[in-house]
Formats: structure tokens, C-alpha cells, sequence
């Protein structure tokens, strides 16, 4: 029975925490087992208040998410764990999720900027400066299932995407920043997020925010409902969720530079340096600023639902599900073409074009199960299906090399598809083993099914027409580059799906050996049916107690991370332009191959097999009083078999290896030079680094109370040693060359400071932030000499006003980099083109990079309006 409890008076967090924590711990904990230690939430006064509302006393409890009933404060972990509550989130004034974590967790890095690809739909992601897929990402202690859109910008990874559940579903986010993987199995190498959905059982939220970027257009519109529902009579609930959000996309490129149409002769267009011509007068009307790929160049139109429920009907069985579905529209342009560019057919764009990549996705997860108490024995069982669809369609663009008398500018380019289901049973007891406290003694079983599926596209989005430009045009005898432009669909050669099965076993146990002392020892047994074969991982955990307050803490473990199913097959062959020795830019495609394709084979690939690491963290809390806490944690990760994307390998001189494995495929590229590429398991690497953590909270009379955060994170990776080339292939070819290694070393800030203050007084909250993030690279050769560009290190304020109307109404107006801070100028890079005078031009784009941790279009301002009932 579904019923509204309307008139029920609402518990505290406080009480409700006490009152339910065993069930919480295993609806929560449980998951995929394991043993973190705890995991913290600072107490909200009033679900659903403006950040900092109602805050309590620094009174900081946790739900145990792996010590099996046990509450335990945050600097009480054994690891270290940061906590973002709902309301936090919701105050950023962030449009995603992903932002969020990038803004209020220092050592996780979220690049504003997409890269290129699909990387607009689901950009890259770091933490503590390894890649997103090395963090492993549960809903309610539930594994997270990974996209199925391949992120071919960087090394190449298909990360969890977090932007589609719904921020208004969220309780809060705690993020354990350790190795997990002994815990919950592959990915945890770098940590583990797990997102807590709401359990409220009546009343609820709507928010609504409305912004603007500095850099125009840059609207964004978004709507968060929040309501919970009574579930029978025995404590249960359903709570539901709906966000939609539609932004816009903000252009941030400079005036391009050179001309844009060919000089006219009796009124036809003809080379430069034709004696008689003139210049085309469109020049002096055509828009300059016509690169709108650059920015944030993508419109979004977003939908994410949720429920989560649960039914009690007896200790021994309480019912459970919860679920996400989601729908993402995304429009993205992806490259700008002059109407004087080889890729340019007039007959159809007389002005040029600017080609749009439009992708159109559907995610969903549902797990149900059922938990309880039994022979004193709490149990878990479990299953969770998930499918992500995206559909990738191009408009706006064509494929130059049918020639004109193909006027198609709509394609379909192909589809990815992934599908993951989970089925876990967790079990857990405490034991009185004459300890100073009862031991938790917890095991499981899990097995796992994953479907990898890249669909083919249509024949025209890929296909060379062979078509040459005619005697009596600029550019008679030129060849235009195959496919479509800046992106080309799937084809039939490169389609394919690969499915796979996992089974897990793992044990945890934890104890107060002596008053002060606390130690845990996990493992965990996984065996693939695939290239990933058997791991086993293990992890121990201590900690003393020095003083009361005062305590140090050590973890050490090993892990894993099996190589995604989509690194093993996603194939692709790109459209791309190479600068040759002599300066002249040429049409390229780039085969990026599976590599256990023949041809990558013949190129020296090897099966992938798992990154296996090493983790050490030692760290000191101090919990000083109810309103001072301090922790500071240093730590290494050493990693093994590292996979990346290995570099672009092209013939030079007289070889023809590139060539002979791609014509042995039926790769056949008559006009433009054939390069290739493919992931490899291609160094060992080590990461240090340093995370602190403060908060200092005080009243000052008359003028209300302020909590004062201070954050800091630092990382440095370093190459340790580079696998030898294969012996497919000599000396002169490097899949893992320099730039590869600095992108993975460089390529983002070492270091993150945040400062904050959330300064309540009366009925009005103020969250000031300052973020500094630190220097970083962007490598780039040209003919073999280094062209990387240096970012120096950039201080970015965000400022939230919130004033409480009523009891139940907020308004709130705010700015995310207050002041407009941009990354460091770079010069327009000058692009060769012996058809133009002069021989070159510049369009001016990327003029503030692409990797910017805080974007590259100035500030954002926005208004926020949020009613509680």
C-alpha cells in the first residue's frame, strides 16, 4: 500500500541514524562487502536546507558502509574518507554532477572542457591523478555500471558516468581515498564513491536554477524534484526523484585569421595568385568568430529519474530496490570549416560549415533484493541490471569525398551499447571473542556478466567516394579526405561486441584487538573468462589510537583493475590532419584498432591483461573538539601494466608496415596517409601524494556562526619504466612516446587547495570558496619537435548567497568563478595550407587549451529558488 504521511513529524537524522543503523549499515554497507572501515556525514538539521542550514555541531557520525553496524566519526577510519552531503551539492550551482565532485573533492579532477570525440558526452576524469576508470563508483553500496560511450580522448577509458542520477535523489556522497579493490573487486584502485540515495519517507523538494555563462550564449535552465512516500505500515518508504536540465553551449574563441573564400575572377572562384582576381566580398561580412567548437560547445537537454524504496516485513526480510533512468540529448560541434577548405564542397555549403556530432543516450540501472537477520547472521542478496544505449548521429556535415552530387548532410554514424548484471550475496555477524569490542567477520559471493556492443553506422558516414576535384576549380586535382568531417561513423569492418563472466569470493574481518588498536584484513578471489584470468587482492587496515582525539592510521593493499571490454574491442577510424616535414597539413585517417585485430597484431599488440597495484597510505586524525578536526594522509600507488592508448604509428621513409596491416584488413586510404593505433599494457608507474583535511567551526556573537574548511591535495606521477617496443616493430615506431607520457604525468594540476567559509547569520547562508589549482601541460610535437604549452596556476572564487524567505522557501543567487578567471593565453597555432598565401592560417582555437580544470569561458552566474514541503 502506498499512502503520503502527511502528518507524521518527521525524525531527526540524528534519531533516525540510531534508530535503524543495523539495517542502514546493510542496505548501505553491504554491496559488494568489504570493509571500509566507515564513512561520515555531517548531520543536516533540515533535509533539503540551504548548504550549512541547520547545521549541528560538527557532529559528525558515519553509516558504516563495510563495518557491519558500527558507527564510527570520519578521523575514526582506518582510511581516509571524504563526505559531501546533498545539500552541499545542490549549492554549487553546479549543472552536473561530475562538476560537483571536481569542485568540492580536491583530489578528484574533472576537465570542463571536452576534449574531443565523445569525450562532450562523457568527459575524462582524475583521481589523485589517475584516471576516472581506476575509481569505482557504487548507489547505495551497489557497483555502478560503466557508459558505453568510449572516451577515445587521452588514454582512452569508458568511466562511470555520474551526470545521470538525478542530484535531487542524492543524501549525500562519501568518497574513500584508498585502494579498495580486496573490498569491492576491480576498478578500486584509486578509491571508491558511493552515492547515497535518499530515504525520506514524506515531504520533499523543488529546485529550480536558472544561469548564465560570461561567455555567451552559455544559458543553462534546471529543474530538481524531490518527494517521499510512506510504503506500508512497517517503516517502509519510496522516495522519487526527477532533474532536467537543459544548457547551452558558450563559445570562447578568438577572431581567426587569413581568408576565407577563393579570390574571384569574372565572378568564379579561382587560386590565389590568379593575375586579375579579387578578393571575394563576402570577406568583409563573414563572421570571424565562426570556430563554435571550442568552448563549451555542446547544447544538452537532460532527463534523470530515480526511486528508491524499501519494505520491511519481518527482521528475518526486508525488501529492497532502487533504480535510475536517464535521457541525454546531446548536439556538440565538432569542428568549423572555411568555405576555402578542402572539405568543403560550395555547391553545399557556400559559406563553409560547422560539422555537429548529435548523441542521443539512454541509461538505466534497477536492483532489487532483500536483506535481513537470520541465526544471528545479517545477510545481503542482490541483483543489479544496467544498459547504456547511445545513439550517434551526425548534421550539419558532409562527406566531401562523394562529391557534390551528394547532398546528404544528416547521417547515422553507428551505436555503442553496454550491458552489466550483478548478483551478490553479503553476509556479516559480530562475534564476542573476549575483545574489547565484538569482531565483524563478514564473506560473499558475486558474479558478473558484461556485453559490449559497437554498432555499425551507415555506408556514406564512412566510406571514400574517390572524388576529385575538377580541372577549372581552386583546388583542381586535390583529393578531400574520406568519411565525414571531424568525425566518421563506424564502419562495417570496425563493428563488433565482446561479452564476458567474472565470479568472486571475498572474506573481511575487523576487530578492537586492544582498547586502541583497531585492524581489519580483507581478500578477494575474481576469475574472468577472458584475458583478465584470476587476481586475488588483499588489503589490511590499522589503527591506534595515541591520545584521545589524536590517533594514526596505516592501510596497505593490492588491487586490480580489469581491462574493459570496450578498451579490448572499440575500434574506430578517425578523420585527422598531420603536419608533414615540410610544413604542408595533409588528410589522414587513424585506424584505431582492437588489439587482438589482425592488424593490430601485425603492429605488435598483445591481449590486455589487468593493471595490478600497490598501495600504501599513512595518515594522522586529530579530533580535537566538537568544532576542530584535522587529517592529513600521504600515500603511494604503484601500478603495473598500465594500459593507454598507445600513439598514432605512421609510416616514414620507406616503410610500409603501417600500411601493409591496414591493407591486409581491407583499410584502403588512396588520398591521404594511413597512421594506427591501439591500447597496451604499456608501463609501471608510481603515484605520492598528500591529502589534508580541516574544519574549524565557531560562533561569533551577534554575528552568527561560520565553518571554516581548509582542503589540500597533492599528487605527482612518474613513469617508472616503459614496456620494450614488440618486435613487430623497430626502434623508429613508439606506441608510448612523450607525449603519451606527459599527458598521463602532466596533463593536470599536481595540486588543489580549497579554502571555504559557510557563514550562517539569521535567515541567510553565505558559502564562499577559493580554489587554487595548480600548474599543468599540454604536450603536443610538431615534426618531432615539442610544441606543449605551459598553464600556470589559477585562483577560482565561487560565492553562494541563500536567503530563507519563509519556512519553507529559499532564494539564493550565486557565481562559479566569480571574477572570470580564464587559464593562460596561448598563442593561435598556425595551420599550413600551400593552396592559401602565405601558406598558412590561423583559426585561433583551443586559445585557452583544453584540458582547463575550471573551463575556458569565464564565469558562471545563476539564480536558485527552492521550496521545501
Amino acid at each position: 500500500m502506498l499512502r503520503v504521511a502527511r502528518h507524521r513529524p518527521r525524525p531527526t537524522p540524528a534519531a533516525t541514524v540510531n534508530a535503524t543503523s543495523r539495517a542502514v549499515c546493510t542496505l548501505l554497507g553491504l554491496g559488494l562487502g568489504l570493509g571500509l572501515a566507515g564513512t561520515g556525514v555531517t548531520v543536516q538539521a533540515q533535509a533539503g536546507a540551504p548548504a550549512g542550514a541547520g547545521t549541528a555541531e560538527l557532529e559528525s557520525v558515519v553509516i558504516s558502509t563495510g563495518s557491519r553496524g558500527k558507527q564510527i566519526a570520519v578521523t575514526s577510519s582506518p582510511s581516509p574518507i571524504d563526505v559531501v552531503s546533498g545539500d552541499e551539492i545542490r549549492a554549487t550551482g553546479k549543472a552536473s554532477l561530475r562538476e560537483v565532485l571536481g569542485t568540492l573533492v580536491p583530489s578528484y579532477t574533472a576537465p570542463s572542457q571536452p576534449g574531443g570525440g565523445t569525450s562532450a558526452s562523457v568527459r575524462p576524469t582524475k583521481i589523485r591523478g589517475l584516471s576516472g576508470d581506476m575509481l569505482l563508483v557504487l548507489v547505495n553500496g551497489k557497483r555502478r555500471h560503466n557508459t558505453a560511450v568510449y572516451n577515445n580522448f587521452g588514454t582512452g577509458s569508458v568511466p562511470v558516468d555520474m551526470d545521470l542520477i538525478p542530484v535531487s535523489a542524492i543524501e549525500r556522497i562519501e568518497v574513500l581515498r584508498d585502494g579498495a579493490a580486496a573490498q569491492y573487486g576491480s576498478d578500486a584502485i584509486a578509491g571508491v564513491i558511493n552515492i547515497i540515495l535518499k530515504r525520506d519517507a514524506e515531504g520533499g523538494s523543488l529546485n529550480l536554477t536558472g544561469g548564465r555563462q560570461q561567455d555567451k550564449p552559455g544559458d543553462l535552465s534546471q529543474l530538481g524534484f524531490n518527494h517521499g512516500y510512506a510504503l506500508g505500515d512497517g517503516g517502509g518508504f519510496i522516495n522519487v526523484a526527477v532533474d532536467v536540465r537543459l544548457q547551452g553551449p558558450s563559445y570562447a574563441a578568438g577572431a581567426a585569421q587569413g581568408p576565407f573564400y577563393f579570390p574571384l575572377l569574372n565572378g568564379k572562384p579561382v587560386a590565389y595568385g590568379t593575375p586579375g582576381a579579387t578578393p571575394d566580398p563576402r570577406e568583409a561580412t563573414f563572421d570571424t568568430l565562426f570556430a563554435k567548437s571550442y568552448g563549451r560547445s555542446n547544447r544538452d537537454k537532460v532527463i534523470d529519474t530515480s526511486y528508491n524504496a524499501e519494505l520491511p516485513l519481518s527482521e528475518a526480510l526486508t525488501l529492497y530496490s532502487f533504480t535510475t533512468l536517464s535521457h541525454r540529448d546531446v548536439v556538440d560541434t565538432r569542428g568549423s570549416f572555411r568555405p576555402n577548405s578542402v572539405s568543403t564542397l560550395t555547391d553545399i555549403y557556400p559559406d563553409g560549415f560547422g560539422a555537429q556530432r548529435l548523441i542521443s543516450e539512454t541509461d538505466h540501472q534497477i536492483a532489487i533484493g532483500g536483506k535481513g537477520l537470520l541465526y544471528g547472521w545479517n545477510y545481503d542478496l542482490s541483483t543489479t541490471y544496467s544498459r547504456d544505449l547511445a545513439v550517434l548521429r551526425a548534421q550539419n556535415t558532409l562527406n566531401a569525398s562523394l562529391g557534390p552530387s551528394v547532398t546528404q548532410t544528416d547521417f547515422y554514424l553507428g551505436n555503442l551499447v553496454f550491458q552489466q548484471a550483478t548478483t551478490n550475496l553479503d553476509v556479516t555477524r559480530e562475534f564476542d571473542w573476549g575483545l574489547p569490542k565484538p569482531a565483524q567477520l563478514s564473506f560473499g559471493l558475486e558474479h558478473r556478466w558484461e556485453k559490449y556492443a559497437e554498432g555499425a553506422g551507415e555506408l556514406n558516414s564512412y566510406v571514400d567516394g574517390g572524388y576529385i576535384y575538377p580541372a577549372g576549380t581552386p583546388r583542381a586535382g586535390q583529393r578531400p579526405p574520406a568519411g565525414l568531417q571531424s568525425f566518421v561513423g563506424t564502419s562495417a569492418r570496425d563493428a563488433g561486441s565482446k561479452e564476458r563472466n567474472s565470479v568472486a569470493a571475498y572474506a573481511d574481518v575487523g576487530a578492537n584487538l586492544t582498547k586502541d588498536f583497531y585492524a581489519s584484513v580483507a581478500a578477494r578471489f575474481e576469475h574472468y573468462d577472458d584475458s583478465s584470468g584470476d587476481t586475488a587482492s588483499g588489503k589490511l587496515a590499522l589503527r591506534y589510537e595515541l591520545t584521545k582525539g589524536i590517533a594514526v592510521r596505516s592501510t596497505v593493499s593490492t588491487g586490480f583493475r580489469a581491462p574493459s571490454l570496450a578498451q579490448q574491442i572499440f575500434s574506430v577510424t578517425q578523420s585527422s590532419s598531420t603536419r608533414g616535414s615540410d610544413g604542408i597539413v595533409r588528410s589522414s585517417l587513424v585506424a584505431y584498432l582492437p588489439p587482438s585485430s589482425a592488424a593490430a597484431e601485425a603492429l605488435g599488440a598483445k591481449p590486455l591483461t589487468p593493471e595490478k597495484s600497490n598501495n600504501l597510505s599513512v595518515g594522522l586524525t586529530f579530533d580535537l573538539s566538537r568544532n576542530t578536526k584535522l587529517t592529513v594522509d600521504v600515500y603511494q600507488i604503484k601500478i603495473r601494466d598500465l594500459i593507454i592508448k598507445g600513439e598514432a604509428l605512421s609510416d616514414t621513409g620507406t616503410s610500409t608496415l603501417v600500411r601493409d596491416a591496414l591493407t591486409s584488413i581491407g583499410f584502403v586510404n588512396p588520398a591521404a596517409s594511413s597512421s594506427a593505433q591501439y591500447n597496451l599494457n604499456a608501463a609501471d608507474t608510481t603515484t605520492r601524494g598528500i591529502d589534508i583535511s580541516s574544519e574549524y567551526t565557531d560562533r561569533y556573537a551577534g554575528f552568527g556562526r561560520v565553518r571554516w574548511t581548509a582542503l589540500y591535495s597533492y599528487n605527482k606521477t612518474k613513469v617508472d619504466s616503459v614496456k620494450g617496443n614488440p618486435p613487430q616493430l623497430p626502434s623508429t615506431y613508439t606506441p608510448f612516446g612523450r607525449v603519451a607520457q606527459l599527458q598521463l604525468t602532466d596533463s593536470s594540476p599536481r595540486d588543489k587547495l580549497v579554502l571555504g567559509a559557510n557563514w550562517e547569520f539569521g535567515d541567510f547562508t553565505t558559502q564562499l570558496r577559493l580554489t587554487r589549482f595548480g600548474k599543468y601541460i599540454e604536450p603536443a610535437t610538431v615534426n618531432s619537435s615539442p610544441v606543449d604549452r605551459y598553464f600556470d596556476a589559477r585562483y577560482i572564487t565561487d560565492l553562494d548567497v541563500a536567503w530563507k524567505l519563509t519556512k519553507s522557501v529559499t532564494v539564493a543567487l550565486g557565481a562559479n568563478n566569480l571574477f572570470g578567471i580564464r587559464p593562460t593565453k596561448q598563442p593561435g597555432s598556425p595551420v599550413t595550407d600551400a593552396a592559401l598565401p602565405g601558406g598558412k592560417r590561423i583559426d585561433s582555437v583551443e586559445t585557452y587549451g583544453a584540458y582547463s580544470p575550471f573551463g575556458v569561458t569565464g564565469g558562471f552566474y545563476y539564480a536558485r529558488l527552492s521550496y521545501l514541503f
